[in-house]
């Protein structure tokens, strides 16, 4: 592994830290060397509570595909409304890219606590899940990509992998997926505070809303920075764990089914280059070449150039 070329980073001695070994298998076999840790079964399992999963789950389709639109039709929506569920995707979007998925789940690189919290919080808005039992889910898929255990198996179909995997989860007792995650203590009070995390990514738009213009307009930039704002961030994620297993490019590897798609990178910030993440996981850009489409990365790099980003994870040339 190596520092970004031509860069300070060169200079930087934690720039020079040596990535682990990336192919999915060997990546989350390291985890076993994870000191043993008492790790709480609802954090590395997914427990599945299927009334509420049921209700939160036909609640938000139900109130995005008939209550938004309804809503538009009878009151229209405003500017404001619009503008906010602009701000609200990207801020939820990267807040699950940055922060859940190549900080916390792949340690790609390091930011001071704060930066942490707030991503974290950032990626806690778009409602899937704490970042720990995200991360173990995570992990566990790259470990057992294709394979019974994946928790998302595109095997099963596109459904399935998009969304199904959310009413029929797969069991786990491994408990190496959860164990890292649990020693960091930014992580670990985002999951305890998550439910309180959750309503104020939802009554924030409700109170902008209600601010600029009363009841109203609380409840009009609720339904739409709030509830569509989230079933959109929801199905662009889940655009990476069924389209980029099903349909794409394999320009980096074939062993798995992981595939690039740079039209899912459109909506998830750079996620869509997945057959080079699923070959290098650790690496901080997803699209490692200058004109892939990676907001993630850039926002990334944007915090290495101010002093709140270090330990830039990336492949070296020969790897590619």
């Amino acid at each position: 592994m190596q520092a970004l070329p031509g860069s300070r980073a060169e200079n930087r001695t934690d720039m020079r830290m040596p990535l682990a070994k990336t192919r999915p298998l060997y990546y989350c076999k390291g985890m076993a060397s994870v000191p043993d840790v008492s790790v709480p079964a609802h954090v590395v399992n997914r427990i599945h509570h299927k009334f509420w999963t049921y209700l939160l789950f036909w609640s938000v389709v139900g109130g995005s595909l008939l209550v938004v639109p309804g809503f538009g039709i009878l009151y229209g929506y405003s500017w404001l409304d619009w503008t906010m569920f602009a701000i609200l995707y990207v801020v939820s979007g990267l807040g699950i890219t940055v922060g859940y998925h190549r900080l916390l789940t792949h340690r790609s690189f390091e930011c001071p606590d704060w930066v942490k919290g707030a991503l974290l919080v950032a990626g806690g808005w778009a409602l899937q899940n704490s970042g720990p039992k995200w991360a173990a889910d995570h992990l566990r898929h790259h470990a057992h990509c294709d394979e019974a255990a994946d928790p998302y198996n595109a095997r099963r179909g596109f459904w399935y992998s998009h969304c199904g995997w959310l009413l029929d989860p797969i069991p786990c007792t491994d408990d190496r997926f959860g164990s890292r995650v649990m020693q960091d203590r930014v992580a670990m009070w985002q999951h305890r505070h998550y439910v309180a995390i959750v309503l104020t990514g939802l009554a924030l738009p409700f109170l902008v809303g209600f601010l600029y213009g009363g009841w109203m307009s609380g409840v009009s930039c609720f339904l739409l920075a709030g509830v569509g704002r989230t079933f959109a961030v929801l199905n662009s994620t889940f655009c990476i764990n069924s389209v980029c297993h099903l349909w794409g490019a394999q320009p980096y590897g074939t062993r798995d089914s992981s595939r690039d798609s740079w039209v899912v990178s459109l909506l998830t910030f750079g996620e869509g280059y997945h057959n080079y993440h699923h070959t290098y996981p650790s690496d901080y850009r997803n699209g490692p070449l200058w004109y892939n489409f990676d907001p993630s990365k850039w926002l990334i790099y944007a915090l290495y150039t101010v002093g709140l980003a270090s330990s830039l994870k990336t492949a070296s040339q020969a790897q590619s």
